[in-house]
């Protein structure tokens, strides 16, 4: 299974591998779908029932318009038994709510989305159940109950509890406890529910399930009760996805990060996606008239921390917050750019059901959960209300008697589907657009300063297919405004400009205008233009994380990985690890990824005698976190470093601290400065650096270690590169000058985790808080020297008596290690390039005659 399981998620890197029906699930990379948002009970009805409802056969009628609009997935809120119109605070997820229908007409519907390569997305609340179950009922108030660990009771007699009581929109109660996902038990009933809708007739073809999940409110870590109560990415949602996979390798899944202010990164050890968030407020306030900027900062935000094979899902409007027509004020041109905003910036997009016609809605203040309704009013199918619309909202008076929606206002399908420059057709355009864009779909995004603060412009590329800069006039006053493009390379120094939207061909852009070219731009306009051009690349910088293993060449290796990720695939990794001596400092590459939540890179440098073989950082209070609780960590016997730099990623921002480690007494610390992920230099500012010590993370690693095996560490090619300054360290360049180093991935509450280099052994797990390294085998840290170029044999002296000792690297390294053991291959590099070849071998003759 676990080779099976290695295989699937290779085969998962490879983008846009397409099989449908009867052949398997649907596999196909998310950047490709266009995602759209259902609330069942409001979206369409079948059968004409007293309310009208939403329900599953409606959803499959609903097929063509979902067709014709051009999406490829869709997200359902909560189908599961629950009293409220929205499904969360569901019962059992292995049941169906029979509002819908039944189990065999949610099938229909999933076997028909599929039939036309839509994918379906459930809505999931693992964190707890209905008062309306067995669990619940038989364990209040009694905790002999079977069923007393499996909740989150908050005192001893069961009567107080993690959890809620609310009315919904027609008067009944609802209540909710949350799961102590710590107990087993509980665990596994909830994993299994999931599993179930992967393989409903559990035949071991995924080919009938669903496609994966949305998960609610979803915490790194839940912040009250005995470890979350469980609630955790480490203790659950990993094995939850481990599990997940044996059913369906291709399952994807994607959090609602709990805190909306943040991107959701820290979640993506144990999810595909997070939501877009923080975009979705920026892109509202800049819509409505408060500049591009936050849409510039936001931007730089997500994409610095996307890590490699993981996603942000793009959205603009969701069914928690106001609708997105009301936040405009009405308007029908923001609204239209609203939809071309969402379906060109880089992260897959999802639209919310009704925001493409324009639907309205401001939450209301009613006492009940209907004060949501506003916001998830009964999708418009009808110019006039009647079937097939859904009526739900007449069971709350209030939500009723103030609905958004009135008969002929102009936002309902029926009024906008094939009208020329209706917020309906604005969607279907931009859609198609994106679909059939490489460059909007996979490309990079690349900001582009523009004359105005009006106008968010930026670069689509997709190296070697397409180039598109796209601009987004916010503000209803026509404008020509000039876009920075002088970064452009233009093959023959002239290319044509074509709107891939409109067909329209503007003025060519040349080497003469590049630097200040002019567009005209309408109220509200977006322009999608293709040029032949692409972004120049910068100027080399070789401290800036990436193709480490060519830079350092296989002699400068010091360490390969021996274990499996217990912090999550291309999350938190250290692949391998290489040292140069340089005359400008030690150079230090490791191939790896790091969370960007405070989650920090560990290097510890022993360079002369002293230092502290059990670590003393007591002293040193945060930030930055994690750095305190490694006091009491203790090193292999021979290994007392002096230095240790603590580099952790917030954000898109990288933080260095140095630490000096006395003989005796607590660790002092320095902090060096600040630098950016992914910028493509290791430039600090803002902190204590005369040195000039250099700091680079890029963290678009997607091969290495994964959590199942650590085979393919040696695959990785990027990840985190210094340059330390001898004097930061108490070094010189000295040639035969020997140091020892170690590397490790700290948590921000302090727990080492198992990416140790060199490596702990495989399988063994995260070796948490303040660790005693001589109670693991082997040897936990690796010694270097400053090369000696030319002394093959490590006499300490360059002579004719290396000469069997160099012709044995060139001819056989097995041969030289076996008979020169640990002397240092890197003495025999005299180009300084990494490998020994043929090419050393003159420089090698040169010296020995003195040249």
């Amino acid at each position: 299974m676990t080779q099976r399981l290695v295989l699937l998620a290779m085969i998962d890197l490879c983008a846009a591998c397409v099989s449908a029906g009867a052949q398997g699930p649907l596999v196909r990379d998310i950047r490709e779908d266009i995602t759209y948002h259902i609330m069942p009970i409001a979206w369409r009805d079948s059968d004409n029932d007293a309310h009208r409802f939403g329900d599953f056969d409606g959803m499959t009628a609903s097929l063509d318009y979902l067709e014709t609009l051009g999406v490829t997935a869709v997200w359902i809120n909560p189908i599961f038994p629950s009293p409220a119109y929205h499904g969360y605070q569901h019962g059992p997820a292995d049941q169906i709510n029979p509002w819908f229908g039944t189990e065999a007409e949610f099938l229909a519907f999933v076997s028909a989305a599929h039939a036309r390569g839509i994918k379906v997305f459930l809505d999931f609340v693992v964190y707890g159940i209905s008062h309306n179950t067995v669990w619940y009922q038989d364990a209040r108030n009694n905790p002999a109950s079977p069923y007393d660990a499996w909740l989150a009771f908050t005192n001893a007699s069961n009567t107080t509890y993690l959890g809620s009581v609310y009315s919904t929109w027609n008067g009944s109660s609802v209540g909710f406890i949350h799961w102590n996902l710590a107990n087993a038990n509980a665990n596994a009933l909830v994993t299994q529910w999931a599993r179930k809708w992967l393989d409903p007739n559990n035949d071991g073809d995924p080919s009938d399930g669903i496609d994966g999940y949305r998960l609610d409110h979803v915490w790194e870590n839940y912040p009250t009760g005995p470890n979350g109560w469980g609630y955790n990415i480490d203790d659950f949602w990993l094995p939850w996805k481990q599990s997940l996979r044996e059913v369906n390798p291709h399952v994807f899944t994607f959090a609602e990060q709990a805190d909306w202010g943040i991107t959701g990164v820290e979640l993506m050890l144990g999810f595909d996606a997070a939501m877009t968030k923080p975009f979705e407020f920026a892109a509202r306030d800049a819509l409505n008239g408060a500049g591009a900027s936050g849409l510039y900062s936001t931007m730089a935000h997500i994409v610095a921390n996307t890590p490699p094979g993981k996603t942000f899902m793009g959205i603009i409007g969701d069914h928690d917050v106001d609708r997105l027509a009301s936040v405009l004020g009405g308007s029908l041109g923001r609204a239209k750019l609203a939809a071309a905003v969402l379906l060109t910036q880089p992260c897959p997009p999802m639209i919310y059901f009704g925001d493409e016609i324009a639907m309205r809605g401001v939450k209301g203040n009613w006492g009940s959960d209907a004060n949501d309704i506003p916001m998830r009013e009964p999708f418009k199918w009808n110019a006039v209300a009647g079937p097939p619309m859904s009526n739900y909202y007449v069971l709350n008076n209030q939500a009723y008697t103030n609905r958004y929606a009135q008969d002929n206002d102009g936002r309902s399908v029926e009024e906008q589907l094939g009208v020329p420059g209706s917020v309906l057709e604005t969607y279907r355009t931009f859609i198609a657009a994106r679909k059939a864009s490489r460059a909007l779909k996979y490309g990079a995004y690349i900001p582009v300063s523009v004359s105005s603060n009006f106008v968010w412009a930026f670069l689509r590329h997709a190296p070697g297919e397409q180039t598109l800069l796209v601009a987004h006039r916010l503000s209803s006053s026509a404008l020509a405004p000039t876009f920075s493009l002088g970064g452009l390379t233009i093959p023959g120094g002239s290319t044509t400009v074509r709107d891939i939207v409109t067909g329209e061909f503007l003025t060519p852009l040349t080497d003469a205008n590049k630097a200040a070219y002019a567009i005209s731009m309408p109220g509200y306009g977006t322009r999608v233009l293709e040029i032949n051009a692409f972004p120049t690349p910068p100027a080399s910088n070789p401290i800036n994380g990436t193709d480490i293993p060519a830079k350092f060449g296989p002699v400068n290796l010091v360490a390969t990985q021996d274990n499996a990720t217990w912090f999550g695939d291309n999350v938190a990794e250290l692949n391998q690890l290489f040292v140069r001596a340089e005359p400008a400092g030690l150079r230090v590459g490791v191939t790896g990824n790091l969370p960007a939540n405070g989650t920090a890179f560990a290097l510890w440098i022993d360079t002369t005698p002293g230092g502290q073989n059990v670590l003393d950082t007591s002293a040193l209070s945060p930030p930055p976190g994690g750095l305190q609780q490694l006091t009491g960590l203790r090193l292999d016997a021979s290994f007392a470093p002096d230095h240790l730099f603590f580099i952790n990623a917030s954000g898109g921002n990288i933080y260095v601290d140095q630490v000096l480690l006395p003989s005796v007494g607590s660790g002092t610390k320095v902090y060096r400065g600040q630098g950016t992920v992914g910028d493509g230099d290791g430039n600090l500012s803002g902190g204590v650096n005369p040195n000039g010590l250099q700091v680079a993370i890029d963290n678009r690693n997607a091969a290495g270690v994964t959590e199942l095996t650590a085979s393919g560490a040696e695959t990785a090619t990027s990840g985190f590169e210094l340059r330390i300054p001898y004097a930061d360290i108490g070094m010189t360049f000295t040639p035969g000058a020997v140091f020892k180093l170690a590397a490790a991935i700290v948590k921000n509450y302090g727990e080492v985790g198992n990416q140790w280099l060199p490596g702990v052994g495989g399988g063994r797990p995260n070796l948490g808080m303040s660790p005693d390294m001589t109670a693991v085998p082997g040897v936990q840290f690796a010694a270097w020297t400053v090369p000696l170029p030319g002394d093959a044999n490590c006499d300490g002296a360059a002579d004719a008596s290396d000469v069997d000792a160099f012709a044995a690297v060139v001819i056989d390294s097995a041969a030289y290690s076996a008979a020169y053991g640990s002397c240092f291959v890197v003495n025999s590099d005299m180009t300084g390039d990494g490998v020994v070849d043929a090419r050393d071998v003159a420089e090698f003759v040169a010296q020995l005659l003195g040249r």
